[in-house]
């Protein structure tokens, strides 16, 4: 399944990466022409069954993690913990052949697994949220050497930040 979005002029745009995820959603990659590295920069989208094709925000799987926590609160500790740890590992791509490929390190099934029970709570999966994540932490890094906005909202939901902080730090859209 190809993803498409439409662009400036109204045409279509296809995605250069589709990454299908175990639940049949689909994530897609496509150019974009912002920041520091516009040639590098990416825009993600994704498409669940049957629903029309979304652009992540940052307050989405924000709220999904408090709602996690709500009912897990030590393995969405952990799982946040994982998230910020992959921030300090995730680099920005660094030639047009790495953006085309777009590689996800760490957002494997393999890394992923123990955190399994959260998928019971919230609207997104585990998986769903990691590669989201990995994807606009690269899209982050790429466009911005100084990115903070992604791992501040982390921080603030594993540091039990109050609801109004953790928005305001997440009501910025997290991507194009």
């Amino acid at each position: 399944m190809e993803i498409s979005k439409r662009d400036g002029t109204g045409s279509r745009q296809r995605s250069f990466k589709d990454i299908v995820l175990r639940n049949g959603t689909v994530i897609g990659v496509f150019q974009g022409s912002r920041g520091q590295n516009p040639d590098f920069d990416i825009i993600v989208k994704y498409q669940e069954k049957g629903k029309q094709v979304r652009t992540p925000k940052h307050l989405h799987w924000a709220i999904d993690l408090i709602i996690k926590k709500e009912h897990q609160p030590e393995l969405t500790k952990q799982f946040i913990r994982f998230l910020l740890n992959m921030w300090d590992l995730v680099k920005p791509f660094s030639s047009k052949e790495e953006q085309q490929r777009c590689e996800l390190k760490f957002s494997g099934f393999e890394n992923l697994e123990k955190y399994g029970p959260l998928d019971k709570y919230g609207e997104y999966s585990v998986e769903f949220i990691a590669k989201i994540m990995e994807l606009i932490m690269i899209q982050e890094k790429t466009g911005n050497d100084k990115a903070f906005m992604f791992k501040g909202v982390l921080e603030s939901i594993l540091f039990d930040k109050d609801i109004f902080s953790i928005v305001a730090s997440a009501g910025f859209n997290g991507s194009h």
